[in-house]
C-alpha cells in the first residue's frame, strides 16, 4: 500500500513539474476582420495564415497558446496596456505603434493592396488624382497614412464599414463612384467566402499609392528574450522547410 501512495505521489509532482514548465502564450486574433490572416468562428476554430504559423511555431513544444479574441481597436488597446505577457500577433513597421515595436526577425508574407470597384461602370486608376470626387470605402480601424491628405483636403471622400459584407454591398450599389482598398489577398479570400461572383468585381493594383510590404509576427515588447529566440529559431526552420508556403497556399 505504501509503494502505490509513492507511485501516486510521484505521477502528481511528475505532471505538477509538467504544467509549471509549460508556458502560455497569449495569441491575439481580430474578430472577423484579419481573414484570411486570422479566421475565428464565434472565438473558437481558428485557422489562418498567421493562426497556422503560430499553431506550427508551437507544436510539441512546453508553450500553451492561449486566445484572445476581439475587435480591432479593443486590441490594440489591450496590448498597449500590457495587460498579458509574452503576447504575439502580427505586425508590420510601415504600421508603427505596438504592432511594430518588437518584430520576427523574418517576414511570414508580402502584402499587396488592391482597390476594389464593381465591374459594372469600371474606370482606370493609374495615379492618386483618379480618385478625385470618389468614396473610398475602409474597414474601420484600419488606418492608410498615404490616404489621409486627400481626406483632409476634401478631394478623396472617406467612409468607413464594419466588414467586407458592407463593402462589397456599397461598392455594387454605387458603381463608378466608389471603391475599397484592401489587402488583396483578404478580398479574395472574402469574395470566395461570400460565394459572391468575382466577374462582379474590378481589382486594380494599388501599389503605387500603398507600396507591397512585409508582415511580420509581432511580440509583446516585454516578452522573455529565451521565448523570442525560441519562436525566431522555429520560424526560421519551417520557412526553410517550406512550411509557411504551404500555408500559406491553402488560403490563397
Amino acid at each position: 500500500m505504501r509503494k502505490k501512495h509513492l507511485l501516486s505521489a510521484a505521477l502528481t509532482l511528475s505532471c505538477t513539474s509538467f504544467y509549471a514548465d509549460s508556458e502560455t502564450i497569449n495569441y491575439y486574433v481580430i474578430t472577423k476582420q484579419a481573414t484570411p490572416l486570422q479566421i475565428e468562428e464565434g472565438n473558437e476554430n481558428h485557422r489562418g495564415m498567421v493562426t497556422d504559423i503560430v499553431k506550427a511555431i508551437f507544436a510539441n513544444s512546453q508553450y500553451k497558446i492561449d486566445y484572445h479574441t476581439y475587435p480591432f481597436n479593443r486590441m490594440i488597446s489591450l496590448l498597449e496596456s500590457g495587460e498579458k505577457t509574452n503576447w504575439v500577433t502580427y505586425g508590420s513597421p510601415e504600421w508603427g505603434g505596438v504592432q511594430a515595436e518588437n518584430l520576427s526577425d523574418i517576414p511570414i508574407y508580402n502584402v499587396k493592396h488592391t482597390l476594389v470597384s464593381s465591374s459594372k461602370k469600371k474606370f482606370k486608376f493609374k495615379t492618386i488624382e483618379d480618385l478625385n470626387d470618389k468614396i473610398i470605402v475602409l474597414l474601420h480601424g484600419f488606418d492608410y497614412p498615404p490616404l489621409l491628405p486627400y481626406f483632409q483636403n476634401g478631394s478623396i471622400e472617406e467612409l468607413r464599414v464594419k466588414d467586407y459584407t458592407a463593402a462589397f454591398r456599397v461598392i455594387n450599389k454605387l458603381p463608378g463612384e466608389t471603391a475599397f482598398v484592401e489587402m488583396e489577398s483578404r478580398v479574395k479570400y472574402n469574395i470566395n467566402k461570400q460565394q459572391l461572383d468575382s466577374a462582379s468585381f474590378h481589382m486594380q493594383s494599388f501599389s503605387s499609392v500603398i507600396p507591397d510590404y512585409p508582415i511580420y509576427l509581432a511580440f509583446d515588447p516585454d516578452m522573455d528574450k529565451e521565448i523570442k529566440r525560441f519562436i525566431n529559431e522555429r520560424l526560421k526552420k519551417i520557412k526553410k522547410s517550406g512550411e509557411i508556403d504551404s500555408i500559406i497556399k491553402k488560403y490563397l
